[in-house]
């Protein structure tokens, strides 16, 4: 532990793993079978045991930077997510593809509740699991990445592209493959350019959409 005081970069870094443990959760899932929801339950847990510990241990100053980092990384992950929608329902609609990449909102909300669940109330809860991966990946890049820029966006969102792609196609079996395979690479294209630009911006000049106050704020409470 005085090592992670010393060294707070090192600290940072496990800090930046721990919002990973949602998609790792899917992981768990799909290859070990378990629960969604009881995977979520498991993973919550040690996050939030880890990040107390991890917390404490960091200096001051490190503590100020990665409030700043949490706030600019949840923002930006919400705009990026819905960059990641928009991109692929603008490709099938307007190209008529055949695969809908939103069917999977239900079959995640039947995973984390139970497939007795009704398709409507699924589709909800998958949707917010949908949007908790897509911020929880933005909190994690920008813990790590933040300032780096528009390119490192991409860079980070094709490797969360190339963990999809080992994991869904045996999962799901989607029958259009082709078109699953360049939905998806597009929308994280457009995912990782969203969270590049708007993280490196946010950081570095925050300008005046109401997180120049929200960061004020973060810094009076340090």
């Amino acid at each position: 532990m005085r090592v992670l005081r010393e060294r707070p970069r090192v600290a940072m870094i496990l800090l930046a793993a721990l919002p990973l443990a949602s998609g790792a959760s899917l992981i768990v899932h799909v290859l070990a079978g378990i629960s969604l929801g009881l995977a979520l339950v498991v993973a919550a847990i040690i996050v939030a045991l880890c990040g107390a510990v991890l917390w404490t241990r960091l200096p001051d100053g490190a503590r100020i930077e990665a409030k700043r980092r949490l706030v600019v990384g949840a923002v930006s992950g919400v705009v990026a997510t819905l960059a990641y929608d928009v991109i692929r329902w603008l490709l099938v609609t307007v190209l008529h593809w055949t695969f809908w990449p939103f069917d999977i909102f239900p079959i995640f909300g039947q995973a984390i509740v139970g497939s007795q669940l009704p398709g409507g109330t699924a589709a909800i809860i998958g949707v917010l699991y949908h949007y908790t991966n897509g911020i929880m990946f933005a909190v994690a890049y920008t813990l790590l990445f933040g300032t780096a820029g528009w390119w490192a966006g991409i860079l980070w969102a094709l490797g969360l592209e190339a963990l999809m792609l080992s994991i869904y196609p045996g999962w799901l079996h989607p029958k259009a493959f082709g078109e699953f395979v360049s939905v998806s690479m597009l929308g994280h294209v457009a995912y990782g350019t969203a969270l590049g630009l708007l993280s490196r911006r946010w950081l570095t000049s925050v300008d005046g959409l109401g997180l120049a106050r929200l960061l004020a704020r973060v810094r009076a409470s340090s």
